[in-house]
């Protein structure tokens, strides 16, 4: 009785929907109803209910309403890279499986590319030099965070650095969650989604009172919760039932007695605000006097539970009890909302939040204005909402990938301006070659961040997230002390050398950078190859980025010197490199050099590798490091 009631419900709405054109995709699908079970993990505990389900057909990645698939033609090496950039941190994908993915057709590639696999080998290859066996480990933030603070005999991190690593320590989180993003054999994809989850959508602050156990709990329970791939609803849960919330908002105090709610607001807001980007326009004096006041009601009765962490108000979780709890429905978005626990009160308010009209308008802009284009025009929202209404179950993971290979994310109108974390990452990510060379970085990393305020788990909007790209674009700032920290710092991409506890470790450009088509090395090809690989597309490699690239790639010296040997300060100008023809020639002849990356001499390799770093330098310090276009 109850599935056949169901389902005349789910028959007449997709009627509507398709006589309103909502989504005739969805309306034309096969179905069933099911009964299965649903995953909530709260506090690291996994709790299930049955409940009744439309099962539909699934549809492929990249072919949502609204996301139409690129073509071949667009599904290129480059478009690959820009999607490593935007959602992986550069990730470490060798030449070889880009273009394999490239090869492939994008729904497909995509499903290879980003995923919430606790390992993610084709995404993040290890080298002969990791032996740290990350590949084989668990990844969460808490396991990866115990290894590296350890004195297992597999750990490479240095012993004076181990420390920096433990739980305990106040940097401990962000020196770990820098780690894991950096770190091969894992996933930079989950780990670039932890970080939106975490410091944007429903942020925490280390620096507002949430404990470093709190933190460390909560990172590790959102993305398990991702990882089980069920509806989205599910990772907002997780995330407002967390002791980090609690803490945060302080609702870990409220009580309801005696028809009175000794409770604060504030979360209550947020959760419908920040979570699902229902603000109340439509009816701001029901949203701000039922459905907030109501959502304050149902979030009591909570209490910590402390399992390590050294003090009560630390704690790590939280029990959900029916004291100081209402024991009747509350009203919330023109439904009754009932259960005995906050638990179940907000696990059914979260299955009606998904489908508010409010969140079915703002949320999916949320998730890819926080994630991957900085400026949404009235088109783009539109088909954002098309394929985001379009999923019966709200998949985040199906609606990322329909994106990912979409004509929208390969918009040349798109734009993502990178924050100081991106793009330190990024770099980091395409310049490493290993873990080895990953752990000995971390800490000059860490200062980079603090450097420019943007530690991880420390929004400098507290509750209303971290630095944006935009921000960081317009401040002149953060724009000096990232050209100083490759100008000034001697900072580590100059540098051919590490002394690694003792062990020299030589940087070798040639075991990454494969040859041109006579085996050699020459400058010309350096050049497009470390360019491709840092700014993903070749379009604004222009004469005068060559011209300066092959000059310190073939001399180690700027163009100037090379141009003018006798006046080395004077300019050689964009009209020079195009209209000179003896200009032209001594750039071309400085192309042609082969360097000595696979010499069998040890001193001409490591000045070559030098030069690389040179060159890295030069190339990151351009504004194309700063943000990234569409195609």
């Amino acid at each position: 009785m109850v599935n056949r009631i169901i389902e005349r419900i789910i028959f007449f709405a997709l009627l509507v929907a398709a006589v309103l054109g909502i989504s005739q995709q969805v309306a034309a699908l096969e179905y069933e109803i099911v009964m299965e079970p649903k995953v909530i993990i709260v506090n690291g505990i996994p709790r299930v209910r049955m409940v009744p389900r439309l099962k539909l057909i699934p549809l492929p990645a990249g072919l949502l309403p609204g996301l139409p698939m690129v073509n071949h033609s667009t599904w290129d090496e480059s478009a690959v890279r820009k999607v490593l950039h935007t959602f992986a941190f550069g990730s470490h994908a060798t030449d070889a499986q880009i273009k394999t993915w490239a090869d492939m057709e994008p729904n497909i590639a995509i499903e290879q590319m980003l995923n919430f696999d606790d390992h993610n080998l084709r995404l993040s290859t290890p080298t002969s030099l990791d032996t740290d066996l990350i590949a084989t480990r668990p990844t969460t933030m808490r396991a990866l965070a115990d290894f590296w603070a350890s004195d297992d005999p597999t750990n490479p991190v240095p012993v004076d650095q181990r420390d920096r690593f433990e739980v305990s320590d106040w940097g401990g989180t962000y020196y770990t969650w820098t780690q894991m993003a950096a770190t091969r054999g894992a996933n930079p994809f989950r780990e670039r989604i932890g970080f939106w989850e975490s410091n944007f959508h429903l942020a925490i602050n280390q620096s507002a009172g949430v404990s470093r156990w709190q933190v460390f709990r909560y990172y590790d329970d959102v993305m398990a919760q991702h990882k089980l791939g069920g509806p989205y609803q599910d990772v907002i849960n997780t995330q407002s039932l967390s002791a980090a919330v609690a803490t945060l908002y302080g609702y870990v105090y409220d009580r309801y007695y005696g028809g009175v709610c000794y409770c604060n607001e504030d979360f209550a807001r947020e959760y419908h605000q920040l979570g699902f980007g229902i603000l109340g326009v439509n009816n701001p004096t029901y949203h701000e006097l039922t459905s907030i006041k109501n959502t304050a009601k149902a979030l009591t009765g909570a209490n910590y539970y402390q399992i390590e962490a050294p003090n009560i108000w630390e704690a790590e979780t939280l029990n959900f009890g029916t004291e100081g709890h209402p024991n009747h429905a509350v009203e919330i978005l023109n439904q009754n909302i009932s259960g005995n626990t906050t638990v179940e009160k907000i696990a059914a308010l979260s299955d009606i939040a998904i489908n508010d009209s409010e969140s079915l308008d703002n949320l999916p802009l949320m998730i890819i204005q926080g994630i991957a284009d900085d400026y949404i025009d009235a088109n783009e929202a539109g088909a954002l909402r098309q394929a985001w209404q379009s999923m019966q179950t709200k998949d985040f993971l199906q609606f990322i990938r329909a994106y990912a290979v979409s004509s929208l994310f390969h918009s040349p109108d798109r734009i993502k301006q990178w924050t100081s974390i991106e793009r330190y990452l990024m770099i980091n990510n395409r310049f490493t070659h290993s873990n080895l060379e990953s752990y000995n970085d971390t800490t000059q990393v860490g200062r980079l961040f603090w450097e420019e305020e943007m530690r991880p788990f420390f929004p400098i909007h507290n509750v209303f997230g971290h630095q944006t790209g935009d921000e960081a674009a317009k401040s002149s700032e953060i724009f000096r002390k990232h050209i100083s920290s490759r100008t000034e710092s001697g900072y580590w991409f100059n540098a051919p050398a590490y002394d690694f506890s003792g062990t020299i470790y030589l940087k070798d450009w040639a075991a990454f950078m494969p040859p041109d088509a006579t085996s050699q090395y020459t400058v010309a090809h350096a050049a497009e190859w470390l360019w491709m690989r840092f700014i993903a597309d070749m379009k604004n490699y222009g004469p005068l980025e060559k011209a300066h690239l092959y000059a310190l790639l073939a001399s180690g010296q700027d163009l100037s010197r090379q141009i003018y040997p006798s006046n080395p300060g004077q300019i050689v100008t964009l009209d020079e490199l195009q209209n000179n023809p003896t200009v032209i020639a001594a750039v071309d002849a400085l192309g042609a050099q082969v360097m000595d990356l696979g010499s069998s001499d040890a001193d001409d390799r490591l000045t070559a590798n030098g030069r690389v770093g040179q060159a890295v330098n030069f190339i990151v310090t351009t504004p194309f490091m700063l943000a990234q276009e569409g195609r």
